[in-house]
């Protein structure tokens, strides 16, 4: 049996520089070995710190990103297309290694799209400094508070380019029409729910 020295998780963050949080993190998807203890401690070889502190070292002094775009729908792959173009260029200028380039075509209030997903696994399983957007609505209408905090459990930055909101007037009504017609369905029938939504979205035009 091997007497190699065993260290606790708190000793092991602060070697290596992260969040216990992370470190649970890494353990449960694989990055990291741990050996659970009496009372379901984790402990950690002191080789595995060592042989991460050397590689944390070597990926310090590289940073790493993935991209992430989007567009409401398939009329606009070209803006998509210039999106990418434009982060890229942002990214290597930089000074970023580009290790994924993730692209959804959907609505900001879907959270169920292709893309989104695929980079947010990635960020659980590999260590990346940073996840570049355009702008903050690009990754959802709502919840990019959220999305911050569940990245910075990784270790992982968000960084936005543009601070402002995108000009998105017409994908907001529709998001907006989209939950108005859903809860005036559910008081009203589909059909009168559906033109009191109509009704609305007149307003809303007229207003811009």
């Amino acid at each position: 049996m091997s007497s190699e020295q065993l260290l606790k998780i708190g000793d092991v963050a602060t070697l290596l520089g992260v969040t216990t949080q992370t470190l649970r993190n890494w353990t449960n998807t694989g990055y990291m070995d741990v050996v659970i203890g009496k009372g379901g401690h984790r402990r950690f070889r002191l080789s595995d710190v060592e042989r991460l502190m050397e590689l944390k070292e070597r990926e310090d002094n590289v940073k790493k990103c993935l991209l992430y775009c989007r567009v409401s729908t398939s009329i606009q792959k070209k803006n998509l297309e210039r999106q990418i173009e434009r982060l890229t260029s942002f990214a290597l200028s930089n000074g970023f290694i580009i290790e994924g380039i993730y692209k959804d075509i959907a609505r900001g209030m879907n959270f169920k799209r292709r893309g989104l997903l695929k980079f947010l696994e990635y960020c659980q399983k590999h260590r990346i400094n940073t996840v570049i957007i355009e702008y903050k609505d690009i990754l959802a209408r709502f919840g990019v508070d959220l999305f911050k905090e569940f990245l910075s459990s990784f270790d992982t930055e968000l960084m936005i380019v543009n601070a402002t909101d995108s000009d998105y007037k017409q994908e907001i009504i529709d998001d907006m029409i989209a939950i108005i017609i859903h809860f005036s369905s559910r008081l009203y029938g589909k059909r009168n729910g559906k033109n009191k939504a109509n009704k609305i979205k007149k307003e809303l035009l007229k207003e811009i």
